[in-house]
C-alpha cells in the first residue's frame, strides 16, 4: 500500500458504506456514520485534510459530534482510500463533490433535516464550492485551517512540496478551479471560519484572508489555540456547539 489506501474499511462506530460509479470503471467509497442510540438532529458532510482517508484518526474525530446526534458523512476522491480512478483533473474532482453530495441529500434518513458541511484543510477548498454551488439546501458552513486558494497555499509549499508525491494537486494550483476567497463572498447561511495562530502546516494569515472577503453579517472568525485541524479535540464543547447553533437557526 502507498499510505493512501487500506485493504479493508473497519470501524466500530454505526455506519451505512456506499460506492458510487461517477465515471467509466470509477468507484468512490464513502461512509454515513450515525448516531448509536438517538434520532438523527441532521447531516454533516464533512471534506477531511490530505491524508485523512476513511480508517485514520478521522473516526476518532467523529465521535463528540455522532453522541450529540448528528450523523457524518465523508467519501475519498479518486486514487485515494478505495476510492479509484484519475485524480489529476479539477473539474473532474469538483464534478464528483457534486454528484456525491446531492445523492446524499436524496436519503431517506438525510432528507428534511439539516444539512451542514464541514471542510478541514484542503477539504476546506471542496467545502467552500460546495456550499457556494448548493447553498439553498444546505443550513451553515464550518472551515477550519483552510487556505484562501491553491495559488497561495503552493506558494507556501514551493520549496518544500515534493510534487512526485503530489501530482494530483498540480492542476488545482494552476487553474484555481476551488477558490475559497472567492466562494465564500457568494454565501449568505450561517459561516464559520476556525483557525489557529500556531497552525504550521496552513499559515493563520491565509484563514484570516478567507474572513476577509466573507460577508460579515453572516460569517465569523474563531481564533484557536492547536494543532493543524485539532480544533475538535481541543475545543469540544463550543466546536460541537457551532454546529448545533446553526441547526437551531
Amino acid at each position: 500500500m502507498n499510505g493512501t489506501d487500506y485493504a479493508e474499511f473497519r470501524t466500530d462506530l454505526n455506519h451505512e458504506e456506499f460506492y458510487f460509479d461517477v465515471d467509466d470503471d470509477v468507484k468512490l467509497h464513502g461512509v454515513l456514520f450515525k448516531p448509536d442510540s438517538i434520532a438523527s438532529v441532521g447531516t454533516i458532510f464533512h471534506y477531511s485534510g490530505k491524508g485523512m482517508h476513511l480508517m485514520s484518526s478521522i473516526q476518532e474525530s467523529y465521535k463528540p459530534l455522532l453522541k450529540k446526534g448528528f450523523q457524518i458523512f465523508c467519501f475519498e476522491r479518486r486514487n485515494f482510500g478505495k476510492s479509484n480512478g484519475d485524480a489529476t483533473n479539477s473539474l473532474t474532482l469538483k464534478k464528483d463533490a457534486l454528484f456525491i453530495f446531492d445523492e446524499i441529500i436524496k436519503l431517506d434518513n438525510v432528507v428534511n433535516k439539516p444539512i451542514l458541511i464541514w471542510g478541514q484543510s484542503l477539504g476546506g477548498a471542496f467545502a467552500s464550492m460546495n456550499a457556494s454551488e448548493r447553498q439553498e439546501k444546505i443550513k451553515g458552513l464550518v472551515l477550519e485551517g483552510t487556505f484562501s486558494s491553491f495559488p497561495d497555499i503552493g506558494k507556501v509549499y514551493a520549496n518544500a512540496l515534493n510534487l512526485e508525491n503530489f501530482k494530483w494537486i498540480v492542476p488545482l494550483i494552476m487553474n484555481n478551479d476551488f477558490p475559497t476567497e472567492e466562494n465564500i463572498k457568494k454565501l449568505t447561511i450561517p459561516t464559520v471560519i476556525l483557525h489557529s495562530k500556531s497552525d504550521k502546516q496552513v499559515p493563520y494569515e491565509l484563514g484570516k484572508k478567507i474572513f476577509e472577503k466573507a460577508n460579515k453579517n453572516n460569517t465569523r472568525f474563531w481564533d484557536i489555540d492547536s494543532k493543524h485541524i485539532m480544533g475538535i479535540y481541543d475545543y469540544e464543547e463550543k466546536y460541537v456547539g457551532e454546529f448545533i447553533k446553526m441547526i437551531e437557526k
